[in-house]
């Protein structure tokens, strides 16, 4: 190991007026790494389905409702934010694909005097 990874941050900073680095995760001797841990872990419960398709459906509406509780929804802000990335990232892309096209239209009409 390098001199610079055996340090400890200081509260204040590195010396140089910058955050402390962080330390990362250490493996503690004897413990089992979070691959293992998982490994470990019991297997999900197999749910039985229903023989009449109409209960298997509000189960299945039931579930969806379920999962779309733990999804955490972006604010305002950043739904405003990641549009317009989005947008330019789309403007971006038009660009350079018609710029390629263009580019490669105008090497076909030199090189075939059309």
């Amino acid at each position: 190991m390098s001199e610079e990874s055996t340090k400890t941050p200081v509260a204040g900073g590195s010396g140089t007026g910058g955050a402390p680095r962080p330390a990362g995760k250490r493996q503690v001797a004897g413990t089992a790494s979070a691959s293992r841990a998982a490994s470990k872990r019991k297997a999900p419960e197999v749910v039985k389905t229903r023989s009449n398709p109409f209960a298997a459906i509000v189960d299945f509406i039931r579930g969806v409702i379920r999962e779309i509780g733990k999804v955490i929804w972006p604010t305002g802000k950043e739904m405003v934010t990641y549009t317009f990335v989005v947008l330019g990232f789309l403007i971006l892309m038009t660009v350079l694909v018609a710029g390629v096209d263009w580019g490669a239209r105008e090497l076909v009409k030199l090189m075939f005097n059309v």
